[in-house]
């Protein structure tokens, strides 16, 4: 399989399995990889000949279980890989996605294991997102994002979606697993969200918050 037919059933993954969707439509896939709808069309075709993927007309696109089994190890592999660049080797959080991104694709499942357990087989990656074929704890499933807190509200960040440019703006803020933020204002016109922080305060859209999850404390 070719790494760019691999990068679309593992974002076909993300937008379906990992949001609890059975279809995805293809104007979401070009959204998400930064293609046009022609490149989209002609690569869910190819990947259907080679039953990667069903397609069905005028609803979405779902991986087919052989698909879903390459699906699971890559983004398995893509996360580990966080995971050990970050805790292994002092990769900034906002910057191992594109080693992870590379990596991912060549890597054996005898390296993989060896990486799982080096890392003392963890549940989520460096961003706090599951790491697929391990038993996720229970309040996985009841993460909200930050778009759902109210005003007055202390949010406790758990997880973020694994996007280098959201990276790069959390990182450049301070923001990371497991600090506390306040919610001290939303603007209904502006759609902004104002937060504090290690005595900061910081004005969010909601294209932001809606990709910050975690636990209201």
């Amino acid at each position: 399989m070719y790494r760019a037919e691999e990068d679309y059933i593992k974002n076909i993954y993300k937008l379906t399995v990992e949001q609890n969707r059975e279809l995805v439509k293809n104007i979401e896939i070009a959204y998400i990889m930064e293609s046009t709808d022609q490149t989209v069309n002609e690569m869910v075709r190819r990947l259907a000949t080679k039953k990667l993927v069903t397609f069905i007309p005028y609803k979405g696109v779902k991986l087919t279980p052989k698909g879903l089994k390459e699906a699971i190890r890559l983004v398995r592999n893509h996360r580990l890989w966080e995971k050990y660049l970050v805790e292994k080797l002092n990769y900034p959080w906002s910057k191992v996605h594109d080693e992870a991104e590379r990596l991912e694709h060549a890597s054996s499942d005898v390296l993989m294991s060896h990486i799982y357990d080096s890392l003392g087989q963890p549940v989520v990656c460096a961003h706090g997102n599951p790491i697929p074929g391990v038993k996720q704890p229970q309040e996985y499933d009841t993460l909200v994002s930050l778009s759902q807190a109210q005003v007055g509200d202390i949010f406790l960040v758990k997880r973020v979606v694994d996007q280098r440019r959201l990276l790069e703006f959390l990182d450049k803020h301070h923001i990371n697993l497991g600090i506390e933020l306040s919610i001290i204002k939303y603007d209904e016109f502006t759609k902004l969200y104002t937060i504090q922080y290690d005595d900061k305060k910081l004005d969010l859209t909601d294209i932001i918050t809606d990709k910050i999850y975690g636990t209201v404390l």
